[in-house]
């Protein structure tokens, strides 16, 4: 089961394109198959093999997740659901009251526009189908780059990421206009032009970020700017900023410390 999902991961050189942290060892995979939740053998099996998965990486989002561990919802019209996975565009989920043990369930889907509605038969279905719209979304152009991989960083994008390394940042207040006020300092030995930073809501809803303009922070020096962080969507109480790993070759155009390179 899935052979056409590992054969397909196995082609990809693009590291981050699909991000899997299965399969789970002996005495997870014990836990799970003693599970009481009677969650559908397909379902089970794809967590056995693969953890959660994030699959179809486009831009910063992920078009197609899996979770290994559902949590609890509710429908408007009060039914129980299973949060398993998600889309770019709906969250899915089984109903409880059609859980059988040891028996695949349909699964259905929360969209904004329409609500809750049924997707799928079984969650192999669901996710086949899901998988095959995401990889419509690539051209055969983008698929051929996908798989064969990002060119390595040359020595100076490889400074450039040791550079960021040595940023320190800081929260240090809010703005009258409802934008952050940070404090940064380069303990780098070069000017970087921007410094990316996460930024999420604390309550999960939203997870971007934002790119910090340092280029007149010399090394050395330290600056406070100002960062407008989702202000239309969230207030400064209900963000959460955070420090974004290092970026690998495939993340060049998602990194603005890169942008100068290009200009």
């Amino acid at each position: 089961m899935f052979d056409w999902l590992r054969d397909e991961m196995g082609r990809i050189k693009t590291r981050k394109f699909h991000v899997v942290d299965g399969p789970l060892l002996d005495e997870q995979r014990e836990l799970v198959e003693r599970s009481d939740l009677p969650v559908p053998p397909s379902y089970k099996e794809f967590v056995i093999q693969f953890g959660s998965a994030k699959l179809y990486r486009q831009g910063s989002i992920y078009l197609v997740q899996v979770f290994n561990v559902p949590t609890n919802a509710q429908s408007d019209d009060g039914h129980v659901l299973l949060h398993f996975g998600r889309t770019d565009i709906a969250l899915a989920y089984f109903r409880e009251s059609m859980l059988v043990p040891g028996e695949e369930s349909p699964v259905f889907e929360w969209e904004h526009e329409q609500g809750v509605l049924e997707a799928a038969s079984s969650f192999e279905e669901w996710l086949k189908a899901r998988c095959f719209e995401a990889r419509k979304l690539f051209t055969n152009k983008e698929w051929a780059a996908i798989e064969e991989g990002p060119p390595p960083f040359t020595e100076q994008e490889q400074a450039i990421v040791e550079s960021r390394r040595k940023f320190r940042w800081q929260v240090i207040g809010i703005a009258d206009n409802g934008n952050l006020m940070f404090e940064v300092h380069n303990g780098s030995n070069m000017v970087l032009p921007f410094l990316s930073i996460g930024v999420r809501a604390k309550n999960g809803k939203l997870n971007g970020g934002v790119w910090l303009p340092v280029s007149s922070i010399q090394p050395g020096k330290t600056c406070i700017l100002e960062q407008d962080c989702y202000k239309k969507w969230l207030l400064p109480e209900e963000v959460d900023v955070f420090e974004k790993p290092d970026p690998e070759p495939e993340e060049r155009d998602r990194y603005w410390e890169f942008r100068h390179l290009s200009l």
